[in-house]
């Protein structure tokens, strides 16, 4: 009896941590995919992103090597200006300090965009269907449809309880 009130205990344990994580995560990775959906279909404003800091390089060996940039970002208009931000998506090796690329500023805290990308919301959506994946499988282990006869036993009259004891 103790080891299957154990087994039911870490399962709720872990149950309410994917739910809580994975809302949590969802809020997150849907702030940062809507910036960049926003980018994928020209939202925004449109400047120039000056290079100014090399990041990491990916994995991938050249010509698909794509190395991170920080910088500055300044509207067409001169109204928005943005300093040392990420370049989403990076840039093929041999871009350098100095460089400018044209760019998109759709809102996003961190990242500005290629105007050439059109890509860079689908790993952010990916982020946000593991996460509601994540929530979806703790309340699956939560097994909320089940509460009501907990809930049932719980409500029934002391007297009831009591009679039912004396039987056995």
């Amino acid at each position: 009896m103790s080891e299957q009130r154990s087994w039911r205990s870490r399962r709720l344990i872990v149950a309410i941590g994917f739910v809580v994580l994975g809302t949590f995560g969802s809020c997150g990775a849907v702030m940062l995919a809507v910036p960049a959906w926003r980018a994928a279909h020209q939202g925004g404003r449109v400047g120039t992103f000056t290079l100014t800091e090399a990041g990491q390089c990916d994995r991938y060996p050249p010509p698909r090597q794509r190395c991170g940039w920080f910088g500055d970002f300044v509207s067409d208009d001169g109204e928005v200006v943005k300093r040392h931000r990420e370049l989403a998506g990076g840039l093929p090796p041999g871009a350098k300090v100095g460089d400018t690329v044209p760019a998109r500023d759709t809102g996003s805290f961190t990242e500005i965009y290629q105007l050439s990308d059109r890509n860079a919301w689908h790993q952010d959506f990916g982020f946000v269907a593991a996460f509601i994946s994540m929530t979806i499988a703790g309340i699956l282990l939560l097994k909320p449809w089940s509460w009501w006869r907990w809930l049932r036993e719980r409500r029934r009259p002391a007297s009831e309880l009591d009679r039912i004891s004396e039987d056995t």
